[in-house]
């Protein structure tokens, strides 16, 4: 986790607690002697805050892992950019290039396949 931004470790140690909230309510719900019953008094309450806990959870989730992939695309396609650049100047294609590197990448067909080499495409157009 180097190179992380302290907002995003703060967002990590909140999913965390989110996460374990979560687990606590599910095996507590309707329990009398549940530590929720310190901030709500009723038990017919848990479920819908053990819901609210894990969409919680989820969105931060979400949040968190939104731009990861893209990231580590990005990052690949600049550690090779000497190559993609000797490749521009034998001719090659911005479509070749990126079909061969996704292939590199074990990446053959379907959604994904089209997913990404869209987003290559689009960072070997911003790459000069």
């Amino acid at each position: 986790m180097k190179n992380q931004s302290p907002l995003r470790l703060v967002l990590f140690v909140v999913l965390i607690l989110l996460m374990l909230l979560t687990f606590y309510a599910i095996f507590n719900a309707g329990n009398p002697n549940s530590l929720f019953r310190l901030l709500i008094k009723d038990t017919s309450y848990d479920i819908s805050i053990t819901v609210a806990l894990a969409v919680g959870a989820f969105v931060l989730v979400l949040v968190l892992t939104m731009g990861s992939g893209q990231n580590r695309l990005r990052h690949l396609i600049e550690i090779n950019a000497e190559h993609i650049r000797t490749l521009r100047q034998k001719g090659k294609s911005e479509v070749s290039i990126a079909e061969s590197f996704l292939s590199e990448l074990g990446v053959r067909s379907g959604l994904l396949y089209r997913l990404a080499k869209r987003r290559v495409l689009r960072y070997l157009s911003k790459l000069e």
